[in-house]
């Protein structure tokens, strides 16, 4: 019912492996619910993931990795860094709070780069995986990451709709399947692309692996697609090394509507990471 496969062999696995463990699993929401959550809770529950909803106040508290291995930000969490720290779709009305019942308002507030991200670094280099969807990856940019936009003109300026756009379309993607977190996909995999956030990684840069990229100029494989030949060499997905913890991200929608069972394994292997060892079998 999972789809989940067992193998018989003659004889133990030797050599590198890893000893997993379950994972302690938060997913970032908001007051009042955020809809890419809302799937990404969905589909967790779908396939027996036990995990704890986190609102805002609760990441300003800090000490995080005393309660979680793995920190999920579903499309829309965090704010963009062109936002001057305000939080996006997570920002709520100033009066908001006398209009509720108090029992919830500590679930009021919202993700900002002058609190929130200190904290989510903080957890990333004492040994937590962060896993970032869509939008979500502008944390790469607000914590250090050596990636860049590769979305851009030569300027350095976003491209304009006029030479780039792409909504909701289905393209192709390829993937380093020797990564851990992409275990068990194939060498390519077809990706829900909704404006989604595309990386440069410059190279000289370190610390980072690109486990899914755009290796061509016609990757459109369902739907249309405005200048899609501006994804070519762009990065989709990326492992970033943080500390003694992994920043992963995902620029296109892995759970989109609780859909994509291609691009499950992304996160699902991501939460496993959480909580792995590296162990040696004799």
């Amino acid at each position: 019912e999972l789809g989940l496969w067992f193998y018989g062999v003659t004889e133990m696995p030797r050599g590198a492996a890893l000893s997993l463990d379950e994972p302690r699993v938060g997913v970032v929401d908001r007051y009042g619910g955020s809809m890419p959550s809302g799937w990404t809770r969905f589909v967790l529950e779908g396939f027996d993931f036990a995990h704890e909803v986190v609102f805002p106040p609760d990441l300003d508290e800090g000490n995080l990795h005393d309660r979680f291995d793995v920190l999920i930000l579903p499309d829309g969490s965090v704010p963009s860094p062109r936002a001057e720290g305000r939080g996006g779709m997570f920002e709520l009305p100033e009066d908001l709070p006398e209009s509720i019942p108090e029992e919830y308002r500590d679930r009021l507030g919202s993700i900002t780069s002058e609190v929130t991200v200190p904290r989510l670094l903080e957890f990333m280099e004492q040994g937590g995986v962060v896993l970032a969807v869509g939008s979500s990856t502008s944390l790469a940019y607000q914590v250090g990451t050596p990636l860049e936009d590769h979305l851009v003109d030569e300027e350095g300026e976003p491209l304009a709709s006029q030479e780039y756009y792409i909504p909701g379309s289905v393209v192709s993607v390829k993937i380093d399947h020797s990564a851990p977190i992409a275990h068990g996909m194939d060498e390519r995999a077809d990706v829900l692309f909704s404006r989604s956030p595309v990386f440069r990684l410059p190279e000289d840069a370190t610390g980072v692996r690109k486990v899914g990229w755009y290796d061509s100029a016609t990757p459109l494989r369902s739907g249309w697609a405005w200048g899609q030949h501006h994804l070519e060499g762009g990065v989709a997905v990326a492992e970033v090394t943080i500390g003694d913890g992994v920043l992963y991200l995902f620029g296109p929608r892995i759970t989109f509507r609780g859909q994509p069972h291609g691009t499950f394994p992304l996160l699902f292997n991501g939460i496993y990471l959480g909580a792995a060892q590296e162990v040696q079998l004799q």
